[in-house]
């Protein structure tokens, strides 16, 4: 047995935690199309980049804290 998720299962998944299940029941052909628009990627990186080329930015909520 293949324990590896489908397509269609991780659709179904992104759909349930975007809120999207109904949608999904109703429109399945749309929503899977929307989310295989979604997952690829808008375009080619430059040459000499890759997608991991700068680190992600690091949330710090006491940056948002008032001086007292």
């Amino acid at each position: 047995m293949n324990d590896t998720p489908t397509a269609s299962d991780t659709v179904r998944l992104l759909a349930e935690q975007q809120g999207l299940g109904k949608a999904l029941k109703l429109f399945p052909d749309g929503v899977k199309a929307a989310a295989e628009r979604g997952l690829r990627p808008l375009g080619e990186f430059p040459k000499g980049t890759t997608s991991l080329n700068s680190p992600a930015p690091i949330f710090d909520p006491a940056q948002f804290e008032r001086a007292k």
